[in-house]
C-alpha cells in the first residue's frame, strides 16, 4: 500500500484513504450534568467537558458515542463508520520483511505527485528543497524524512528497535530502502540526501511556485550553539530562516557543514521547559571526515555530553539548539526564539527535582517535597503525575502500580494496649484478644493500603522496583508516596552517580538491578567551581509557636544578586577575560548593582516536607505574618545551572558566576533573599488525626453514632450539619430501624456529595429507609419538619461557629426541635499537645515553653473546648431544657489524662413533647428520595 502498512492505521487514518475530502467530522462538546448522575438534586451542578462526534460519509452518517477527548470521538465515529462499510482492519504485527516492503513503498509514495503537495510537514520541506540552489535543487535531507514522518520511524523500529536512541539507524533503514527504487529515487549516500529521478512536472511546480511569498526579507530567529567541548560555554547563536533560503543549510554553515543534507536532527524536546517545542541539530558524524567540511575529524566525532543529555541520543560534534520547522497545514515556516535560559531549564527538567521546579515556577526556591503528607497539602503535580512526566521524558514505559492491603495498627491502638496491661497485669494474648474484639466491633478497623512501583524500559527491562513497606489509610497516600520515593531515587540519581552503592534503610526499598544503561549521564553544565555553591550559612531554628510541621504557609519571595558597589569593571581583570570586555559598552554594561534572578508574588508550601529551600523553610518558620525579611546567602546554595535557567540575563549572570574573573568578584558578590510572610494555615486536622489514630477520628465519631442508633429503636434521625454525609452514609451500612432520614448545612457543594452517595446506595441495597431528604438551611433556625425527631445528630459542628451561636443552637434544638435523643461532638482542647507533638519537630519541642497553649485543630474552627468547658455547656443545657447527659467521646482513653481526644455527650429527653409547636419552614429541599418512586425535586 502506497501510504504505509495497513495494519498501524488508525480509524480516521482508513477513512481518509478511502473518502478523503469528502468525510466530514462535526464534534459538539456535550456536559455530564450532575443531575443525571442524581436526579432530583436541586443544585445546578456543571460536570467535566466530554465531546461526541458526527461523521458525514456521501452514502451515509454516523455518531460517535461520548469520549472525554475530542480526538477520541472522532476516532470512535470512524470506527462505527469501518463497522457499517464492513471493514476490519487486520491488527496482527508486521515481520521485518513487511516492514521492509512498507517502507520501499512509503519513500516511493513521499516521492509521488500527489504527495508533494500534501499538508503533511514534510511536504512543506519536498516545496522548500526545489527551492535550494544548484546540485542541492530538488535533493531532500535523509534527516528530514527519517524525523517528520512517523510511518517511516514505525517501520524502522520493526526492523530494528535501537533506532529509538541511535537516529543515525533510521537514515541508515531509509538510504537502504531507497536504493531498491534505483529507477524512481536517486540517493546520494555521501550526503545521506534523496531526489526524485523524473523531475515533477511542471505546472505542478508552477503551481506551487506562485503560493510562495516573493519576499527575501531577512529573518533570523535565536537559537543556542552548544560546544562538543564541555569547557567550552553555551552561547547565544541565530539561524536564518528568510524565505529565499533552505533554513536547515543555514545550520548547517553554522555547524561548519556543506550543507543541510549532512545535518542531524533529534527528537523534539524541552516543550513543557521552555514553551516551545525545539530540537537539536549536529553533524551526521558516521560520514568520511572529508565530507564534513571545515571540520576536523577529532572535532565531528566528538560525544557532545551536554547535547546528548538533553536528548536521550547520541549527540556528536557541536550542536545548534533551535524551534523552527514545518508545521501540519501551513506552507509558512513555524519559528520561536530559543535562549541559552531555555537550554538551561531544558537540563534543569530532565530530572524529576527539575520538573517539579519548573511546575512551581519557582527553579531556585522549590525543590521536590520529601515526603507526600495529604492531598490538600500537596503542591504543584502530585507525585503519580510527575513520574509519568519523568519516565515519558525519558522514554520509558509507563510506570506499574501494584496495590496491596493488610491490617495496621494506630499509635493509639498500641498505647491503649499498654495501658490495659498496666492497669490489668493481663498478657500480651489478653491484649490481642480485647484487640480482636474490638476490630470485630469496629468494622474496617487498621486496614492499610501498600504500593509498589515498577519503572521499565520500552523492552520490558527492570530499571527500578520501589517496594515501601509503610502503609496507608487511603489508597491515593499509598500510590503518591511510592511515586515519590521512586522520583527522590531518580532524583539522587542524577544528582549523585555513586547512588547505587548506598545502604540507608529507604534504600531497602528499592531495587535497581540496572539504571545507568537506561538513562544518559548528567554532564557537569556549571562553568565554575561548583564548591562555591555549597555554602550555607547557618540560621539557629527557633520557630514561631504558630508555625509547625505541616502548616502551609504562603510567601512572596525575591532572589537578587548582589554585587559589591566598591568593585568596578575598571578594577583588575583576571588573565583570560580580556574578550569579555573588549568595548567601553561592556564594562558599562557590566557596571555593579543588584541583579534579581527570580521572584514569586505569591506562593505555598508545607513545613517540614523540604518543599521549599532550607534557608527559606527556616527563615520562614521564625517570621510572623506580615513580617518583611531579608538575608544573605553565597550562591544560595544552588548549582550554577539552576541559577543560569533561572536568570533572565543570562550573559550577565553567567559572567558573575564565571571562575575566570577574578577572585575579587568572586568574593563580593551574594544571593540576596527577601521574603514576606502571607499568611499561615496550621496542620490540618485530618493530618493530625490520621498521623495517631487508625480509623481516623472522624470514623470513630460516626461509627460512635451508628451503634447508638442501633442500639434504639429510632425511626427517624436528623443530622444537623450533615457535610458530604459521612454519617448517613455510614448509617445505611448497617440494618437499623431507621425509616427516614435528613439532613441539613448550608454547604451547596457538600449536600451535592451527600445526594450523590445517597442516591446510589439507597437505589443499590437493600435498607428499612423509606425516606431521604436534604435540607438547605442554617441550624440556628428553626424548621418544624424536624420537629420531634427521635434522634439528632451534630458531629464536630459548633466550633466552625462562635461560641455565643453555639450556645443559641444547643438552645434551639432542645427547646424547640425536640428531639429525643441528641448527640454532640467536638474537639477536646486538652487534646491537642498530643496530637500536634506528632507534627513537632524535637528542637522545637525542646524549645517550647510549658506555658504556650497549643493550637486549633483546624484554621476554620472558632473556638475548642477544654473537657470542663464542653461539661459546663453540656450540664447547663440538659438541666434548662429536662434532658438527662451522658459523656463519653472516641480517640484515647476517658480514664486517662487528657481525656478523649474527641468529646461527646449524650442528650437524652426526659418528658413528652409539647403538642404545639412554632410554625416555619424556612429550610429548602435540595433533594428528596422515597422508596418505590425514585428522587423528585421540589
Amino acid at each position: 500500500m502506497a501510504g504505509g502498512g495497513k495494519h498501524t492505521l488508525t480509524p480516521k487514518a482508513i477513512i481518509h484513504q478511502k473518502f478523503g475530502a469528502n468525510a466530514i467530522y462535526t464534534t459538539e462538546e456535550v456536559h455530564d450534568s450532575a443531575q443525571s448522575a442524581c436526579p432530583g438534586l436541586a443544585i445546578p451542578q456543571k460536570g467535566p467537558s466530554l465531546f461526541r462526534c458526527h461523521l458525514q460519509l456521501p452514502d451515509f452518517s454516523v455518531v460517535s458515542n461520548v469520549c472525554k477527548k475530542k480526538k477520541d470521538s472522532e476516532q470512535s465515529a470512524a470506527e462505527l463508520a469501518l463497522d457499517k462499510l464492513g471493514f476490519r482492519p487486520q491488527n496482527d504485527d508486521l515481520t521485518v520483511d513487511e516492514a521492509w516492503d512498507d517502507l520501499v513503498g512509503r519513500i516511493k509514495y513521499i516521492f509521488s505527485d500527489e504527495f508533494l503537495s500534501a499538508e503533511h510537514p514534510l511536504g512543506a520541506h519536498l516545496r522548500a528543497s526545489l527551492r535550494r540552489k544548484g546540485d542541492c535543487c530538488g535533493s531532500v535531507p535523509v534527516s528530514i524524512i527519517a524525523t517528520f514522518d512517523a510511518k517511516i520511524n514505525s517501520r524502522c523500529k520493526i526492523i530494528n528497535p535501537s533506532v529509538e536512541s541511535d537516529p543515525f539507524l533510521v537514515i541508515s533503514c531509509v538510504m537502504e530502502a531507497a536504493a531498491k527504487l534505483p529507477d524512481f529515487i536517486v540517493a546520494s549516500p555521501h550526503e545521506a540526501s534523496l531526489r526524485r529521478k523524473n523531475p515533477y512536472p511542471s505546472e505542478i511546480v508552477e503551481a506551487l511556485a506562485s503560493q510562495v511569498s516573493d519576499s527575501l526579507d531577512s529573518r533570523k530567529v535565536k537559537a543556542v550553539y552548544i560546544p562538543c567541548k564541555g569547557e567550552e560555554v553555551v552561547e547565544l547563536d541565530s539561524v536564518d530562516v528568510s524565505s529565499g533560503r533552505y533554513y536547515l543549510d543555514s545550520i548547517a554553515e553554522r555547524l561548519c557543514l556543506k550543507n543541510g543534507n549532512q545535518v542531524m536532527i533529534s527528537r523534539t524536546l524541552g516543550k513543557a521547559s521552555c514553551g516551545s517545542e525545539c530540537r537539536l541539530y549536529s553533524p551526521i558524524t558516521k560520514f568520511k571526515s572529508s565530507e564534513v567540511s571545515g571540520s576536523s575529524s577529532e572535532e565531528s566525532s566528538r560525544r557532545n555530553a551536554r547535547a546528548s543529555y538533553i536528548c536521550g541520543q547520541e549527540i556528536h560534534g557541536d550542536a545548534v539548539l533551535a524551534s523552527v520547522g514545518y508545521r501540519w497545514k501551513s506552507e509558512d515556516l513555524d519559528f520561536d526564539d530559543v535562549t541559552v535560559k531555555s537550554f538551561y531549564r531544558i537540563c534543569c527538567g530532565m530530572s524529576p527535582n527539575g520538573i517539579y521546579k519548573i511546575s512551581r515556577q519557582a527553579v531556585l526556591a522549590a525543590q521536590l517535597p520529601a515526603s507526600f503528607t495529604t492531598k490538600s497539602n500537596w503542591r504543584g503535580p502530585f507525585p503519580r503525575e510527575i513520574l509519568s512526566m519523568f519516565c515519558h521524558q525519558h522514554r520509558l514505559a509507563d510506570p506499574v502500580f501494584a496495590i496491596s492491603t493488610a491490617p495496621v495498627k494506630s499509635l493509639a491502638d498500641v498505647y491503649r494496649s499498654h495501658k490495659k496491661l498496666k492497669v490489668s497485669g493481663g498478657s500480651d494474648d489478653a491484649d490481642d484478644e480485647n484487640l480482636s474484639k474490638e476490630k470485630e466491633d469496629t468494622p474496617g478497623l487498621g486496614n492499610g493500603f501498600r504500593c509498589e512501583v515498577k519503572i521499565l524500559t520500552k523492552s520490558q527491562d527492570l530499571v527500578l522496583e520501589c517496594s515501601p513497606r509503610k502503609f496507608y489509610e487511603k489508597e491515593n497516600d499509598a500510590v503518591q508516596n511510592a511515586s515519590l520515593k521512586a522520583l527522590l531515587w531518580f532524583s539522587k540519581f542524577f544528582d549523585d552517580m555513586d547512588v547505587v552503592g548506598s545502604d540507608s534503610d529507604d534504600e531497602e526499598d528499592i531495587k535497581s538491578p540496572s539504571t545507568t544503561h537506561a538513562f544518559t549521564i548528567p554532564p557537569n553544565l556549571g562553568n565554575g567551581d561548583s564548591s562555591r555553591t555549597k555554602n550555607v550559612p547557618s540560621v539557629e531554628e527557633k520557630r514561631v509557636p504558630s508555625i509547625t510541621n505541616g502548616s502551609v504557609v504562603s510567601i512572596c519571595y525575591s532572589l537578587s544578586l548582589e554585587v559589591d558597589p566598591e568593585f568596578s569593571t575598571d578594577g583588575e581583570v583576571s588573565e583570560g577575560n580580556e574578550e569579555d570586555m573588549e568595548s567601553e559598552e561592556d564594562a558599562e554594561y557590566y557596571e555593579p548593582s543588584i541583579d534579581l534572578i527570580e521572584s514569586h508574588e505569591e506562593i505555598e508550601f508545607e513545613i517540614g516536607t523540604k518543599a521549599m529551600n532550607p534557608l527559606i523553610e527556616t527563615a520562614v518558620t521564625q517570621m510572623t505574618v506580615g513580617e518583611f525579611a531579608s538575608f544573605n546567602a553565597t550562591l544560595f546554595a544552588a548549582a550554577e545551572a539552576l541559577i543560569l535557567a533561572a536568570s533572565s540575563d543570562t550573559a550577565r549572570t553567567r559572567y558573575l558566576l564565571s571562575s575566570n574573573v577574578s577572585n575579587a568578584i568572586i568574593t563580593a558578590f551574594a544571593n540576596e533573599l527577601s521574603i514576606i510572610l502571607l499568611g499561615v494555615k496550621g496542620p490540618s486536622e485530618e493530618r493530625m488525626e490520621a498521623a495517631f489514630f487508625k480509623p481516623p477520628l472522624s470514623k470513630q465519631r460516626v461509627e460512635y453514632a451508628v451503634k447508638h442508633i442501633k442500639n434504639s429503636s429510632a425511626s427517624t434521625l436528623a443530622d444537623f450539619g450533615c457535610g458530604s454525609g459521612s454519617l448517613l452514609d455510614s448509617l445505611l451500612d448497617y440494618p437499623t430501624t431507621l425509616q427516614t432520614i435528613i439532613g441539613v448545612d448550608i454547604s451547596p457543594k457538600g449536600l451535592a456529595r451527600a445526594a450523590k452517595m445517597l442516591h446510589v446506595k439507597l437505589n443499590k441495597e437493600a435498607c428499612n429507609v423509606n425516606t431521604a431528604t436534604l435540607y438547605d438551611g442554617s441550624i440556628l433556625e428553626f424548621d418544624s419538619r424536624l420537629y420531634d425527631i427521635d434522634i439528632g445528630t451534630c458531629l464536630e459542628v459548633i466550633e466552625h461557629m462562635e461560641e455565643d451561636q453555639a450556645c443559641e443552637f444547643g438552645e434551639k434544638v432542645l427547646s424547640l426541635f425536640l428531639p429525643k435523643l441528641l448527640i454532640v461532638s467536638t474537639p477536646n482542647f486538652e487534646y491537642n499537645t498530643i496530637l500536634q507533638r506528632s507534627t513537632t519537630p524535637e528542637n522545637q519541642e525542646e524549645n517550647k515553653s510549658e506555658s504556650q497553649l497549643p493550637k486549633f485543630r483546624n484554621h476554620d474552627h472558632k473556638f475548642e473546648w477544654t473537657r470542663e468547658q464542653f461539661n459546663h455547656w453540656a450540664t447547663k443545657l440538659a438541666e434548662r431544657h429536662n434532658y438527662s447527659l451522658e459523656f463519653s467521646g472516641v480517640g484515647g482513653s476517658g480514664e486517662v489524662e487528657p481525656g478523649f481526644a474527641s468529646q461527646i455527650a449524650v442528650f437524652k429527653r426526659e418528658a413528652s413533647a409539647v403538642e404545639s409547636v412554632a410554625e416555619g419552614q424556612p429550610y429548602k429541599v435540595i433533594w428528596e428520595w422515597k422508596k418505590g418512586s425514585g428522587e423528585k425535586k421540589e
